[in-house]
C-alpha cells in the first residue's frame, strides 16, 4: 500500500504540474487565477494525504517514490479535476475498510468536494466543458 501512495503522491503533483501549463495558455485573468486554484487545491491535498498517511504507516524511504508515472494530458481544467479526483479512489476504497483511516477518508472527501467546484467554476470561461458524474 504505501508504495500505491506514493504513487499516488507523484502524480497528484503531476497533474497540478499540468495546471500550470493550462495557467500559461489561457487567455483572461480569471483562468489564470482558477488554474493556479486548482493547482494549490491539489498540491495542499497531496501533502496533507502524504503527512496523514504516513503518520500512520511511518515514513517511506527514498525507494519507495518512482518518477515513471503516466497520467491522463488535457488542457481542460474541468477534466484535469476529475482525472485529480480518479487517481485517489483507489486509497479511498483501501482507507475506507479500516476505522482508523477515517481522518484520511474525511480528508478525501473534502478535497472532492473543493475539487468538483472548481471543475464546476472552469465550465464558465470555457476553460471546460466537464462535469463529475453524480
Amino acid at each position: 500500500m504505501r508504495n500505491k501512495i506514493c504513487d499516488t503522491i507523484f502524480i497528484l503533483y503531476l497533474y497540478a504540474d499540468m495546471c500550470k501549463m493550462i495557467h500559461y495558455t489561457c487567455d483572461t485573468d480569471h483562468e489564470h487565477v482558477l488554474s493556479d486554484t486548482v493547482r494549490d487545491t491539489i498540491i495542499s491535498f497531496a501533502d496533507d494525504l502524504a503527512e496523514q498517511t504516513f503518520g500512520y504507516y511511518g515514513k517511506p524511504s527514498f525507494n519507495d517514490f518512482t518518477l515513471d508515472h503516466k497520467v491522463n494530458m488535457t488542457d481542460d481544467l474541468g477534466k484535469l479535476c476529475g482525472f485529480a479526483v480518479d487517481c485517489v479512489a483507489y486509497i479511498y476504497k483501501e482507507y475506507e475498510k479500516d476505522d482508523k483511516m477515517s481522518d484520511i477518508i474525511s480528508l478525501i472527501d473534502d478535497y472532492k468536494g473543493k475539487m468538483k467546484k472548481l471543475a464546476f467554476l472552469a465550465t464558465f470561461n470555457k476553460v471546460s466543458r466537464f462535469k463529475f458524474e453524480k
